[in-house]
């Protein structure tokens, strides 16, 4: 669940202050992080409603190892539909979510690979670090990338909307698109980035943003949801 290269005392009087205030509600959404007391080790512990994180075996972050994955020959391309897409680019204060409009028209499905049902693309979550070593929330052999680009769909041949799905079996497929720096910047990428400086903050949210979506092709990542992974 942070910037590219290019891109993101007390006096008596004032503790008495702060002692009668009527204390304010914390979401736990603001509260979580990768690390310490409230790291991944804990987030079904903080909060009730979490509690697959303690207790289900397929939970972020994940760590790759390469040499414990097994060659499925029989695996087929993961497929997207091929539809231009409008949404809502929000800060979250964790990460950077692009959001499709609710009244789109022709919805960008995701199916084939290991999926066994068609799943309609929902948002797509950007996580970048503090600088251009450590962003990505997943690693590969325990390395972290610069920065990576979840794309989440719900299953819409067994629930109504996002929502419906996201404590149902079979209900939210999440594909994960680890980046690495270059020398040439992609420009389906910098639809989301290009916007960046006005999100800002948390809680900011920027309207009307149109982008083609994200595919994943040999040799490197294309922004492009009218295209096939390969």
């Amino acid at each position: 669940m942070a910037p590219f290269s290019s891109v993101f005392l007390g006096v008596w009087g004032v503790f008495v202050v702060i002692l009668i205030k009527e204390s304010t509600p914390v979401s736990w959404e603001e509260w979580w992080t990768y690390d310490g007391i409230s790291g991944p080790a804990f987030w079904g512990l903080i909060n009730p409603e979490w509690w697959l994180c303690n207790k289900g075996r397929r939970q972020s972050p994940v760590n790759l190892e390469p040499t414990q994955l097994l060659f499925d020959p029989n695996l087929q391309p993961l497929h997207l539909d091929k539809h231009r897409i409008n949404g809502v680019l929000a800060n979250t204060g964790h990460s950077v979510v692009f959001a499709v409009e609710n009244d789109t028209r022709h919805p960008v499905n995701i199916s084939g690979g290991p999926l066994s049902y068609r799943y309609q693309f929902h948002e797509i979550h950007l996580h970048f670090g503090a600088d251009d070593r450590i962003g990505s929330e997943h690693t590969v052999d325990g390395h972290a990338f610069p920065a990576e680009l979840q794309i989440f769909g719900f299953n819409s041949q067994l629930y109504n909307n996002f929502s419906d799905a996201l404590h149902k079996a079979q209900g939210i497929v999440a594909v994960s698109l680890l980046l690495q720096l270059g020398d040439l910047s992609n420009p389906e990428l910098r639809t989301f980035t290009q916007q960046l400086d006005k999100i800002k903050y948390g809680g900011e949210r920027f309207d009307n943003v149109t982008n083609s979506g994200v595919t994943v092709r040999r040799g490197g990542v294309a922004i492009n949801l009218a295209k096939t992974i390969i």
